[in-house]
């Protein structure tokens, strides 16, 4: 039994409706709503492992979680749990009929809900159906980004090609000039983009040679240490009195000095261009002799 005040007298005196008057409505809207959540939750499942993220994936999601609130409002209005009454305070002691009261009223919305298999049914699957939305979200957060950045398309023997597919011969090429370079049949892999550069070898210093640089030859990683950006610029600075050699960042003004293993010289990038180790292969072609000397991309948050 529920509970509304007497209009007649603001005291305590409480009239009872019975049950049955309860408003059928909502419990109709309340089973509405957890089937729209439970359909909304499969949607946005459904849309993500087929990749149609762009739009299905937050209607989906937004029709469970909507579902789910408007059903558990609904179905609160159908148990009178909305209804607002006012009793007079009054000392905090309770009489033996008030304490008998209380439990068959909470004995009667026991029954009452467990009576309601269809709605509790409902509500358990909106709920199940709003988790296996989640899963494909949070599985995109994946491992952790050294697990992905450890390992990309450079291997033993790889030709060195670039965005047209030429590979690169040895003794092609002049001094001072820069190109972007691919994994042999795999042009445009964002993570093993490599800018190539030929300086004189005397120009390089004992670490950078003994890390891969080859008959003047020297790759490193496109991917600025920074924040990711692509380090596409080179320039020569031959005013004097030294010539100066730099590959520059233009995102953010990172540079990093070639001839002595990409280490930054300037900007805010923390750390050297991971290099590629090169070699050469029977006919003459530039091959990586491996991966990176290191994850290639900005400093992971364990790395530093």
């Amino acid at each position: 039994m529920s509970a509304t005040p007497d209009v007649g007298d603001r005291g305590s005196d409480w009239v009872e409706v019975p049950h049955e008057e309860l408003n059928q409505r909502a419990y109709r809207a309340a089973i509405v709503s957890f089937v729209v959540a439970v359909a909304g939750g499969l949607l946005a499942a459904v849309a993500y492992w087929t990749s149609e993220t762009e739009t299905l994936l937050g209607v989906g999601l937004a029709l469970a979680l909507g579902g789910i609130g408007f059903g558990l409002v609904s179905w609160a209005k159908y148990l009178d749990l909305d209804e607002h009454v006012v009793q007079q305070r009054e000392p905090l002691r309770t009489t033996v009929e008030e304490q008998h009261d209380l439990h068959e009223e909470v004995e009667m919305t026991r029954q009452t809900v467990g009576r309601r298999k269809l709605l509790v049914g409902l509500l358990g699957g909106s709920f199940a159906s709003l988790a296996i939305g989640f899963v494909g979200p949070i599985g995109s957060l994946g491992p952790r980004p050294r697990g992905e950045r450890d390992a990309t398309g450079w291997a033993p023997g790889r030709r060195l090609v670039t965005s047209d597919g030429q590979p690169v011969d040895l003794s092609s090429g002049v001094f001072d000039q820069l190109a972007t370079v691919f994994p042999e049949g795999m042009i445009g892999r964002d993570d093993s983009q490599v800018v190539l550069l030929r300086l004189r070898p005397e120009l390089l210093s004992t670490s950078t040679i003994e890390q891969g640089a080859l008959d003047g030859w020297v790759a490193y990683s496109k991917i600025c240490t920074h924040a990711g950006c692509s380090v596409g610029l080179f320039g020569v600075d031959a005013r004097g009195p030294d010539v100066v050699r730099q590959l520059v960042c233009p995102c953010h003004q990172s540079v990093f000095d070639p001839t002595n293993g990409a280490k930054p010289v300037g900007g805010p990038a923390p750390r050297s261009l991971p290099q590629l180790s090169l070699g050469v292969d029977a006919d003459g072609f530039l091959v990586s002799n491996g991966d990176f000397d290191r994850p290639v991309g900005p400093i992971a948050w364990e790395e530093g």
